[in-house]
């Protein structure tokens, strides 16, 4: 191990701007090395490079140190993260690291210089915040923002704990505390109710939880800004409960409908007199809760529908921005570009001086071509990519590392101002991120391919030429350019409430598989072929796990064909053999993924049982975790969202997917038999489950590589 005591150095820079003074602290970055590579810890020194108007650093070493030099904050995480990666080949991620002291410092050969052209690198989508971390506490968030540092990420989504100032909000209007509990979701919908989705749905949230949460986002703000990330905090737009006009009914307030099924929040228009009032005490509480340094503000009108008419959208937006100027001079509202919001109108009605579009769709479509860049508005191209926080592998990795340099180069007068990732889960396809992350430290259009034999020394600690034909599948295939119908991947069949008539499994996603499965298969073979190589690997063990379920689940659709052709012909010995077939399958996924504590049903569980600080609360959290992920809401067996968060996962697949088709196959057996039996309650089957789960699997069990052994045994017979 390295011994050298450490040494820091920061320095002051004189700015050539206007002669004011430029100074960073880099003590938090430091600090976020010793946490997550501590045998480097002693051994970075940080130097401030003067300002210039890209971000950029310099990495070289010196004897025993790395030399980090940075003009922000933000590139210097970026070098520790580079010099990790692309020298130690070693990495973080979301699903396995690839991590073990370093012995001694690796030299640079010759210094290293690397600047961006993107001013933001921005993260996260509402929906990560219930799909990913409804259930995270601070240790969890504490590698979670060190991981959004590391990898570049300088403006970040941070809506939790709205929940204490809506409160406090709330109260100065004489609303009370059964009207409060009545707006306020439960830990698990957080998203969609400040979206103005819906409101009230898996509460009531105890006070106990609203306090912790507003604790959690203090040590959340506070480590943002010691690494440089600053965040994006809710604004009021005027989404306000839906039961607000009967205490005012003289105020502006405009009922929005439905979403989903569930009633949305009104929206309070800012002609009304009652929305300057409630804005300075949202704001007042803003401040102080959270601070007067705030720069981001969120919140969007008419997201996913709602109601607009009549309403003069330039004027109401006009207004809506000048209330949150006058309580914050260098705002900048952030709007999300999805589906037709926000409206032309909208936009016309804004100072584009205190906005930011973050555009969702980059990777479906081109609208800010079309929109003449969103109306003119300063935007950042991002991504969704992926949906519901499912484990489906994934990504369009040229589209993703390829078109927001070619956006910044087709932008007209430096409109494009960043790029960002914006997963609705972020447990998933570890690939995606980086690249996605690393392309905005490029001048020029990376190649996926370089970026790929980079991943690979980085992601597994060394070369092996076997992984390198696997991945060359996986980025012409499942990573690869496809026409994109439907929200997300291709969904596993297993996954989908039972029918004749199966295509997605949620009812956005897509209908078709959008690559050849067959080159699944390879990649798992040449996988599984340098296994000998990667004896106790995370990160490989993560991989070849996830890539050999997918293979599975892909082969899954052609059993499931062969069981709706079977009862469409009638014959009941191939409907007897396909289905039990299928269920076979389903169990042998089960075990599979139980090989790996990266799909189990029990981690998440025991999150949301570990969430609360007492029974109720635990309780609460985990019928919340139950729910989003099986039947989601509302109480209505007509609704559309069930599956929305479908997940391979050990223990679900068992308890909850698996009784499914059973019931099903059962019934169509039956069918044919003469028999008219009674067709499966699948909604009252889902909220069973949701109430009262089961058996809990908490920790890895099995051999994975029998396992993959299997599979492969398996879809080659079923080829």
């Amino acid at each position: 191990m390295l011994h050298i005591s450490f040494r820091f150095l920061g320095f002051l820079a004189v700015l050539g701007y206007a002669s004011s003074c430029f100074a960073l602290d880099f003590s938090g970055v430091h600090e976020m090395v010793r946490r997550q590579i501590p045998s480097l810890s002693n051994h970075v020194i940080f130097k401030l490079l003067p300002p210039e108007p890209k971000e950029t650093f310099e990495l070289a070493t010196e004897g025993d140190n790395v030399i980090v030099r940075a003009n922000s904050l933000s590139a210097a995480s970026v070098a520790v993260n580079y010099y990790l990666n692309q020298v130690c080949h070693q990495s973080i991620s979301h699903c396995g690291d690839n991590r073990k002291p370093i012995e001694r410092v690796v030299p640079i050969a010759k210094p290293i210089r690397i600047s961006t052209p993107f001013r933001y690198r921005y993260s996260l989508n509402y929906c990560t915040y219930n799909y990913s971390y409804a259930f995270y506490r601070w240790k969890d968030f504490e590698r979670e923002l060190d991981w959004m540092a590391l990898h570049g990420v300088n403006l970040m989504l941070a809506p939790l704990g709205m929940e204490k100032v809506w409160q406090e909000t709330l109260r100065a209007f004489d609303l009370g505390d059964n009207d409060i509990a009545r707006f306020i979701p439960g830990p698990g919908y957080t998203a969609w109710w400040l979206m103005g989705n819906l409101e009230g749905w898996g509460g009531p949230m105890s006070q106990q939880m609203i306090d912790d949460r507003y604790k959690l986002q203090i040590k959340i703000l506070r480590r943002m800004r010691q690494l440089g990330i600053e965040p994006v905090v809710q604004g009021f737009p005027g989404i306000v409960p839906s039961f607000l006009h009967d205490k005012y009914p003289k105020a502006c307030v405009v009922s929005q409908g439905k979403w989903n099924g569930f009633q949305r929040p009104s929206i309070l228009l800012p002609q009304s007199q009652l929305f300057n009032r409630m804005a300075k005490v949202y704001y007042d509480n803003m401040k102080k809760y959270y601070g007067t340094d705030l720069r981001y503000f969120g919140g969007d009108l008419f997201h996913e529908g709602g109601n607009a008419k009549g309403i003069d959208l330039s004027s109401t937006a006009s207004k809506v921005q000048k209330c949150m100027l006058s309580h914050f001079p260098d705002a900048k509202w952030v709007l999300q570009g999805w589906n037709d919001n926000p409206a032309p109108a909208l936009l016309a009605g804004l100072d584009k001086k205190h906005v930011l579009l973050i555009n969702l769709a980059g990777e479906i479509d081109a609208s800010w071509k079309q929109s003449d860049e969103f109306g003119q508005t300063p935007w950042i191209w991002g991504s969704v990519n992926h949906f519901g926080g499912k484990t489906d592998m994934g990504g369009q990795l040229p589209v993703l590392v390829e078109q927001p340099h070619r956006a910044l180069a087709a932008s007209q007068h430096g409109r494009l101002k960043g790029l960002g990732i914006l997963p609705e889960g972020i447990h998933t396809n570890p690939v995606v991120y980086d690249l996605a992350l690393q392309t905005a430290w490029s001048d020029t259009v990376p190649s996926v391919d370089h970026l790929l034999r980079q991943y690979i020394w980085y992601r597994y600690g060394t070369w092996n030429d076997d992984l390198y034909r696997a991945w060359q599948m996986l980025a012409s295939s499942v990573y690869g350019e496809f026409e994109v119908k439907g929200e997300g991947t291709y969904e596993s069949v297993f996954c989908a409430r039972p029918s004749l008539h199966v295509s997605s499994v949620s009812t956005w996603g897509p209908k078709k598989m959008q690559y050849q499965p067959e080159k699944l298969l390879q990649a798992l073979i040449l996988f599984r072929k340098a296994a000998v190589h990667f004896k106790g690997s995370e990160t490989y063990e993560y991989d070849l796990v996830d890539l050999a379920r997918q293979v599975m689940a892909n082969n899954a659709r052609n059993v499931y064909n062969q069981v709706v052709y079977a009862y469409n012909e009638k014959d009941s010995l191939a409907l007897n053999r396909y289905s039990s077939t299928f269920l076979h399958l389903i169990d042998l996924q089960d075990s599979l993924l139980s090989t790996n504590k990266f799909f189990l049903l029990g981690k998440w569980l025991q999150a949301a049982r570990q969430y609360g600080e007492n029974e109720h609360d635990q309780k609460q959290a985990l019928v919340n975790a139950r729910t989003l992920i099986s039947y989601w809401g509302p109480d209505n067996a007509t609704t559309r969202l069930h599956d929305y968060a479908n997940k391979e996962w050990a223990g679900l697949l068992k308890q909850y997917y698996a009784p499914r088709w059973r019931a099903f196959f059962a019934m169509l057996a039956g069918q044919l038999r003469g028999e008219e039996p009674q067709t499966p309650d699948f909604f009252s089957m889902e909220r069973t489950w949701a109430m009262n789960g089961g058996d809990e699997v908490m920790q890895p069990k099995g051999d994975y590589l029998l396992m993959v052994d299997s599979v492969i045994a398996a879809v080659t017979v079923n080829q």
